[in-house]
């Protein structure tokens, strides 16, 4: 099954994403971000609520 960070959810037309709390609140207040595949972003980090945050996805989200 395919896994979406929010944004390609979002543009696809899911209501939310599959990584929300992947990265827990106490590592993301450490500076921490875990690592996932998003099917739309390919290898990328996600914040607690499921945003890709890295810059140089195949989307370019963490540059928005």
């Amino acid at each position: 099954m395919a896994e979406f960070c929010e944004q390609c959810a979002k543009g696809l037309g899911f209501p939310h994403g599959d990584f929300r709390n992947i990265t827990k609140e106490n590592e993301w207040e450490e500076g921490l971000a875990a690592s996932v595949l998003c099917e739309g972003c390919g290898p990328i980090q996600v914040d607690p609520k499921g945003n890709c945050i890295t810059k140089n996805c195949f989307e370019n989200h963490g540059s928005k």
